[in-house]
């Protein structure tokens, strides 16, 4: 953020930013941002239709956890099958958390996964 609020306005911002973030039952990552995610594999990875602009497209819904907020609940989290594709790599590796960066280049969008290690 800027300098134009004060270190109480930040931390209310973005406080009701967690809030929101919590009260939602999907995963967001903003555009060039990333997030660490823990990708449930033993919950079902499927096929689901949404609809953008009046049109029918299909997503792949992954079940996850964000190992940084406090209740850990699981979340959808809905990709295009390019990026499930590289999603899918990184769990055959056998590596399940993952840090997701949200890349949109025109009008498409991809996340792209890169293994945590845990030492």
């Amino acid at each position: 953020m800027n300098g134009k609020y004060s270190e109480q306005e930040i931390s209310n911002i973005n406080e009701i930013e967690q809030q929101l973030n919590r009260d939602s039952q999907y995963i967001t990552i903003a555009i060039g941002n990333s997030r660490i995610l823990r990708f449930l594999t033993e919950r079902k990875i499927e096929e689901v239709e949404k609809t953008y602009n009046g049109q029918a497209i299909k997503k792949i819904r992954f079940i996850v956890a964000d190992p940084n907020e406090e209740n850990k609940s699981e979340k959808y989290f809905d990709v295009g099958k390019r990026s499930a594709r590289l999603i899918i790599a990184k769990l055959k590796e056998g590596f399940n958390l993952l840090k997701i960066e949200r890349i949109v280049s025109g009008k498409e969008t991809l996340y792209i996964p890169t293994q945590i290690s845990i030492n």
